[in-house]
């Protein structure tokens, strides 16, 4: 990273400029580096974020309080509304009776 960039790159948990390119940890991680982002870490605080340009998403538990099942839970219940959603479109749009 150069200067300029290290300088517009702040933490927006802590806001220090000490936010330095990290190694990707786990699939999450892989998949943001694909899709672009650059998986970055702050050195005062240790937040973990995906910079896609000038925009940070936070990565990792935010909140060491929150249950852990918390964001599996959500995870599964989207996939199941997405899932009733889709099988409600096919037979809405294709006329087949169920």
């Amino acid at each position: 990273m150069t200067v300029t960039e290290n300088v517009l790159r702040h933490c927006p948990k802590c806001g220090s400029v000490r936010v330095h390119r990290s190694r990707r940890r786990g699939p999450i991680e892989r998949l943001f580096s694909y899709l672009g982002g650059q998986i970055c870490r702050c050195h005062d605080c240790c937040a973990r974020q995906a910079w896609f340009g000038f925009s940070p998403f936070p990565i990792g538990n935010t909140d060491p309080r929150a249950n852990p099942w918390a964001g599996i839970a959500l995870f599964v219940s989207a996939c199941a509304v997405c899932m009733v959603l889709m099988y409600w479109m096919v037979f809405r749009y294709t006329g087949i009776s169920g």
